[in-house]
């Protein structure tokens, strides 16, 4: 793939809980964190335990000024976070998106796993400084040469898709949402046109209704082909199948890749090191 000022790299793909072990390695098993480059801005996709990794590779470059963007609190997707090596380093910049709640403020709800006797470090103790903003569904950032959209998830206690927009290039990150019984009219708007769109794929149609085992109607998530319906209906280029459940292996995985690319070709399963050139 031609190498562009408009990078996208994935550290943590997995939904749930970290899934290490032999029948992962190639997908990996660290929870979401997603790299996004444009240009000289840094932004991150959620703080799964995939962001440990991604702490130690800005070591190099620091000091850094990066965005996080926080689809949501859930703890797979936040658990990293105490363990982001920049966040200890004075002169770092980290400046925090995430929902508004009606009754706890973004700070006290990310500093909440960090408090004694859950972890021996607080948040007060790093280093960085942090500029906590709140997000409603509809807001948009503005940084000029990058903006970024977000939309409303299906998914319990609340989630935010993004759709980020650099050079006339977008990818829309919507992990996190259960769909519907026709393709979310939401999503399938943030993300119309998109070049990429990475979607939570954590099932699949059978996993879902529960023909094997547990219904998983009303968890908050979907399957691929699900994500390949919308991606069509969205006229989206390419379609990634993302947070995998942790009870996928590799070979599950790439199953579900192969039949999602004879419905939709554009299709490829996230994994560790991932890198995408827009």
């Amino acid at each position: 793939m031609e190498k562009t000022d408009f990078k996208v790299k994935f550290w943590g793909v997995r939904g749930s809980i970290p899934t290490p072990g032999r029948e992962c390695v190639k997908i990996g098993g660290n929870t979401a964190c997603v790299e996004v480059r444009c240009g000289d801005r840094l932004i991150i996709l959620d703080a799964g335990s995939g962001i440990r990794e991604l702490g130690l590779r800005l070591v190099n470059e620091m000091p850094i000024n990066a965005t996080i963007l926080f689809s949501h609190l859930h703890w797979d997707h936040i658990q990293g976070f105490p363990f982001f090596t920049p966040s200890f380093v004075a002169g770092n910049k980290l400046n925090l998106f995430a929902e508004k709640k009606l009754n706890k403020t973004f700070e006290s709800l990310l500093s909440g796993q960090m408090m004694y006797p859950h972890f021996p470090v607080t948040l007060k103790d790093m280093d960085a400084h942090f500029t906590f903003n709140e997000l409603v569904y509809g807001d948009e950032i503005d940084f000029k040469d990058v903006k970024i959209k977000t939309s409303k998830n299906n998914h319990p206690d609340g989630c935010i898709a993004f759709r980020i927009e650099y050079k006339g290039k977008s990818i829309v990150y919507a992990t996190d949402t259960e769909h519907y019984s026709c393709v979310d009219p939401i999503l399938a708007k943030r993300a119309q046109g998109a070049d990429y769109i990475i979607y939570d794929t954590q099932f699949s149609d059978d996993e879902y209704a529960g023909s094997k085992g547990v219904p998983r109607t009303g968890w908050g998530h979907s399957t691929w082909q699900e994500g390949v319906k919308l991606a069509k209906a969205a006229n989206v280029k390419n379609l990634v199948l993302f947070h995998h459940d942790p009870s996928h292996t590799d070979e599950i995985v790439k199953r579900m890749e192969t039949e999602a690319q004879k419905r939709f070709p554009n299709t490829i399963a996230a994994y560790e090191g991932l890198e995408i050139y827009l």
